[in-house]
């Protein structure tokens, strides 16, 4: 093997001690936990994971992590660099493999410029060298990137516009809380150590309401649950906010202080009458006036809103409609939705954004149109498996497979994007390299060291970056590719480093839940960015999802075995099963084992039938990546759509279903 690992082998130095013992590292995931994990060491080898008895892990552990050292041994590991030959693929070294990948870059840079290389990534690993520093490069170079639109973009706006920031409460802050309304959101399923801190509240006598359009998870352990049609969130949200104030329960000191166009919104939610909100919501006035009284005599209270509920046309508008009833009554930020904006951290710095910055950003959902169309000639991917998480994923198939695109992916598993690439190189699992981890739910950041060598000739994502701009920006290295412990002090600075050095982990300071950075320094009810911005600038949610009479409503979500499509390795591949109410069912003439149709004007795709009394009428559910019986993803019917705050509308996806008859 050539001498990048040489190069840079203080990188690998492993944690002392971990033989016959177990080291303490944090799961970087793309999941809302980011817990602490204790892997035990033999002979080498990674022989158990459990989850750590400490600060917000519980010693509880998830499907995925019980499973984790299956999937570090697991056959599907990509071990070795590969170059497809014909229809499968050849091991190569890692010198050819480099001066493949380099020779390809700089020809595209020289002969097309840098628009026509998409560097593609996500969240699939979350620490701050292995997703953040390696931007550093491709910032530097102003390659095409996307603008991570996919997951949370439609709520992050929203809440911007209101609070400035997309912050809301941490986990130590629930402790107080006498209710928590759990809302398009099932931590049971998705977030088991925030549904654990969750539940106390239940435990101790406080209250938890979720809504949704399905009896999920978390629904059947709460205290009560409501159902909404699907898109209607919006409509019951200001239907509160108008009970609110016209029972003058409203906190005046608090709006007169701390919010911004409290008039305009009293117009705004006029024709929010129970009646009106009962008849689109499906919800009954007599529900809507219990939620209202709940939420006004259990305060403290907050709202956990789910980034499903804002996957859809008008996602980013019920955002903002739900995050502004805490404020009525008179609650900072009573809230939670994603925290890494309240972390005391220079991400910006790690990622050279505030040097460089990439001269063309193209929406997510949008990938597989642009690639199909062979605008791009080489594509980067790691961190995430776009063949089968992006919609109308079909068209990047099509992109991916032209003659006149290269596809480089750097993969840890043989997932469905490296089996159509041009070039895969393998990747370390977060137990063979080192890292500091964050959260976005939580302040706790850890120190991650390898605990094994690296499987094979695993190489990691910021050293290959490094090896990258060796041959295309030497004299740009140093500039771009700092020691990692530089990086680290760049994200969170030196005393917190020094501390973090000594401990492994470390409470990061966050930002204060009564500073507002909106224009206004306020919660801006009234929004002048979105004034200024040519959107609404007070919350117009869409009443309902508009579909046509044959139609129904495609969502999907998480299941408990999965991240996404990691761990098919292990807990084999994803059900082909599609979910429908009991309504719909009878009214369609399906019964559990049918085989339908599925079909939009995307294609088509074959799933079994599953009689689901959770669900809502005119709502159909399948765990997100779900195999089609036809050997598809249920991705390639998905909706591409851009909602208006910028995000996708997965959960906005219209199809009709047929029963087939075999002969």
């Amino acid at each position: 093997m050539f001498n990048l690992l040489i190069a840079i082998d203080d990188w690998l130095i492993l944690m002392n001690s971990t033989e016959g013992k177990y080291a303490l590292l944090s799961c970087p995931r793309d999941c809302y936990d980011t817990c602490r994990l204790r892997a035990y060491v033999e002979g080498g080898k990674v022989v158990r994971v459990i989850g750590d008895d400490g600060e917000y892990t519980y010693g509880l552990t998830c499907p995925r992590a019980a499973k984790d050292v299956e999937r570090i041994y697991s056959p599907a590991r990509v071990l070795y660099p590969h170059i497809k030959a014909g229809k499968s693929f050849k091991r190569i070294d890692w010198e050819s493999a480099l001066n493949v990948l380099t020779s390809k870059l700089r020809y595209v840079l020289d002969n097309y410029g840098p628009q026509h290389v998409l560097f593609l990534e996500f969240a699939g690993n979350r620490g701050i060298l292995t997703r953040n520093a390696c931007r550093r490069l491709w910032n530097f170079l102003g390659v095409t990137k996307t603008d991570g639109s996919i997951c949370d973009r439609n709520g992050e706006r929203a809440l911007r516009l209101t609070y400035g920031s997309t912050y809301g409460i941490f986990p130590s802050d629930i402790k107080g809380l006498k209710m928590g309304v759990i809302w398009g959101f099932n931590p049971a399923v998705s977030a088991m150590h925030l549904w654990k801190v969750l539940h106390d509240i239940k435990d101790m006598g406080g209250y938890l309401i979720t809504i949704d359009v399905r009896y999920s998870e978390t629904a059947k352990s709460s205290t009560s649950f409501i159902k909404v049609k699907p898109g209607s969130d919006g409509a019951l949200a200001l239907g509160l906010a108008k009970y609110f104030i016209e029972h003058e329960y409203v906190d005046e000191e608090f709006i007169k202080i701390h919010t911004y166009g409290f008039d305009a919104l009293k117009d705004n939610v006029a024709k929010y009458t129970l009646d009106y909100v009962e008849a689109v919501t499906g919800v009954s006035k007599m529900t809507i006036t219990e939620l209202a009284e709940a939420m006004i005599t259990n305060k403290p209270f907050s709202i956990f809103v789910g980034y499903g509920i804002q996957r859809r046309h008008g996602g980013g508008e019920i955002v903002r409609a739900i995050s502004l009833l805490p404020a009525l009554l008179g609650i900072h930020r009573g809230f939670y939705y994603s925290n890494s904006d309240g972390l005391c951290m220079n991400f910006k710095a790690v990622e050279g954004a505030d040097r460089w910055r990439a001269m063309n950003v193209v929406s997510m959902e949008k990938v597989g149109e642009i690639i199909s169309k062979g605008y791009f000639k080489l594509v980067y991917v790691h961190l995430c498996n776009p063949v089968a998480t992006l919609p109308n994923s079909s068209r990047i198939v099509e992109g991916f497979e032209r003659n006149d695109v290269f596809v480089v992916v750097h993969e840890t598993h043989w997932s469905d994007t490296a089996k159509i690439a041009d070039l895969v190189i393998p990747a370390p699992t977060f137990y063979e390299k080192l890292d500091l981890v964050y959260s976005y739910t939580h302040n706790i950041i850890y120190l991650n060291k390898p605990v094994i060598e690296p499987l094979g000739e695993s190489v990691g994502e910021y050293q290959i970056m490094c090896e990258i701009a060796k041959n295309v920006a030497p004299n740009n290295y140093r500039e771009i590719c700092l020691d990692p412990y530089e990086i680290f002090e760049l994200a969170i600075g030196r005393n917190n480093l020094e501390k973090l050095i000594t401990d492994n982990s470390l409470e990061i300071v966050t930002k204060p839940r009564n500073v507002y950075q909106t224009y206004t320094g306020k919660i801006e009810f009234y929004s002048t960015q979105a004034e200024e911005e040519g959107l609404p600038p007070l919350p117009s949610p869409p009443d309902i999802d508009e579909v046509n009479p044959d139609e129904l409503i495609l969502i999907s979500s998480a299941h408990p075995h999965y991240t996404h499509t990691q761990f098919e390795d292990v807990y084999g591949p994803k059900p082909t099963t599609i979910h429908v109410s009991p309504k719909d069912a009878e009214k369609l003439g399906l019964r559990n084992g049918d085989v339908v149709e599925i079909r939009n004007e995307k294609g088509f795709a074959y799933m079994t039938v599953r009689i689901d009394e959770s669900l809502n009428e005119g709502v159909l559910w399948t765990p997100r990546q779900s195999y089609t019986l036809d050997g598809k993803r249920i991705n390639v019917l998905i909706s591409d759509d851009v909602d208006t705050y910028g995000g996708s509308t997965l959960n906005s996806t219209r199809v009709r279903i047929k029963k087939l008859s075999f002969h």
